[in-house]
């Protein structure tokens, strides 16, 4: 009896840069003549011309959400990484998902001995390690006066700037990193972050809406983008945008390793104050809650912001032990609970 073969959902994005003419030229034919030979056309994308840009020198794939079998993403991934060996720059993210579980994630860059190739990697390895920011900083740009396409490092250099507080040149390498790959979701994520250092919320707000628009959800960075979306909005004073922000971040389950794990306590604090703005004080004052309670084991975490916030929802509610929280916050140092507490009835 012969099985069917299973299927899985695959998602492939991203672009590899080949610089040159005769690189590109080169990519392209190894790429067919594997896929017929080797593969057996047991692969993804079968049409060459539908991945690789002549114009741009480059592969490409938008965004491909498709029916796969696990031998078919594996070849696609195989082969990928094949190309990468040829290219100057780039990145390609592959997923294969099964209702929502992730069964293969593979993330591909140019590797092997093209100058601006270990340039890129090395200024990457040394921009995570403290200290090193400088010579991170001019390997990287010098990667980039190898191949002055390439939107990774620019990437990296705009967070080494972030990092020592140079917004305006972290604004400068994030948009030309998004110039020569509009795909590059950790960029517009980057240029949102330093445009919320300058109040820009608005220009914020809409390179994080790229940033969704270039990751998925099995992605942090799709999270951290919608939580930081939400404080621009309620920084804006738009509660409503706010609040539809927080409700999807609020609802999802992050594990402990998950980077946005540690922004829950102050997202649901501020998905309160969201929903207290927009008169609706129950559901306000459970969030509240959520969040104290989820910070039972970090009992220094909320402020006496926090407490004043939680006493007006109280107050509002029309319940007495709004006092209680009205003494903390005072107790904490907040002048105006201070003050309310001396007033008389």
């Amino acid at each position: 009896m012969i099985q069917s073969q299973v299927f899985y959902k695959a998602i492939i994005q991203g672009r590899l840069e080949f610089g040159t003419e005769k690189s590109y030229q080169k990519i392209v034919a190894l790429y067919t003549q594997r896929m017929e030979t080797l593969y057996k056309r047991d692969i993804i994308f079968k049409t060459p011309e539908t991945i690789f840009i002549e114009a741009e020198k480059a592969l490409v794939i938008e965004r491909f959400i498709g029916n796969s079998s696990e031998k078919q993403w594996k070849n696609t991934v195989t082969i990928l990484e094949y190309c990468a060996q040829f290219a100057f720059s780039g990145t390609i993210n592959a997923w294969l998902a099964d209702s929502g579980k992730l069964l293969g994630y593979q993330m591909i860059e140019p590797l092997g001995e093209k100058s601006m190739v270990m340039l890129y990697h090395e200024g990457k390895k040394l921009s995570t390690q403290k200290g090193s920011e400088k010579e991170a900083y001019d390997l990287l740009t010098e990667a980039i006066e190898k191949h002055e396409r390439h939107s990774e490092a620019y990437e990296k250099r705009g967070y080494i700037n972030y990092s020592l507080k140079n917004y305006a040149d972290a604004i400068y390498d994030f948009k030309k990193s998004v110039h020569f790959d509009y795909m590059n979701a950790s960029s517009h994520y980057g240029l949102a972050r330093a445009y919320m250092i300058t109040k820009e919320y608005k220009l914020a707000i809409s390179s994080l809406e790229e940033t969704t628009k270039h990751s998925i959800a099995l992605q942090p960075i799709y999270w951290a983008a919608r939580r930081v979306k939400a404080e621009c909005h309620l920084a804006l004073k738009e509660y409503d945008k706010s609040a539809f922000e927080y409700k999807l971040f609020t609802a999802r389950n992050f594990t402990l390793e998950d980077p946005n794990f540690k922004h829950q306590i102050k997202s649901w604090y501020n998905y309160g104050k969201v929903l207290f703005a927009l008169g609706q004080i129950d559901a306000a004052l459970e969030c509240f809650d959520k969040s104290l309670n989820m910070a039972s084991d970090h009992q220094d975490s909320h402020n006496a912001e926090f407490f004043m916030d939680r006493a007006m929802a109280r107050k509002a509610a029309g319940k007495s032990d709004y006092i209680l929280d009205l003494r903390k916050a005072s107790e904490l140092g907040l002048e105006t609970a201070t003050k309310l507490l001396t007033e008389k009835p």
